[in-house]
């Protein structure tokens, strides 16, 4: 079945912040490099896919400042 996929941004942020939920409740404690990876990667992918859509770079950029807090990485420094 070849359908696009439709989303909003805030189904698209809402999904990704489910997911990284749900890793962080089945990682180790503290999270090894591939608890890391794994939130990284889910967080790379959500960016890829956002940039795709309106919102703008700002909120963009916050989102992504957001999740990596979330995830309990650091965000990178050029992310205010």
């Amino acid at each position: 079945m070849d359908r696009p996929l439709t989303l909003t941004y805030d189904e698209l942020l809402a999904e990704t912040r489910q997911a990284l939920k749900l890793l962080i409740t089945t990682s180790s404690t503290p999270p090894d490099s591939f608890d890391r990876g794994c939130r990284s990667g889910v967080i790379n992918f959500w960016f890829q896919l956002a940039w795709k859509t309106s919102p703008t770079e700002e909120q963009r950029r916050e989102d992504y400042r957001q999740l990596c807090l979330l995830a309990g990485l650091e965000p990178p420094a050029d992310v205010h």
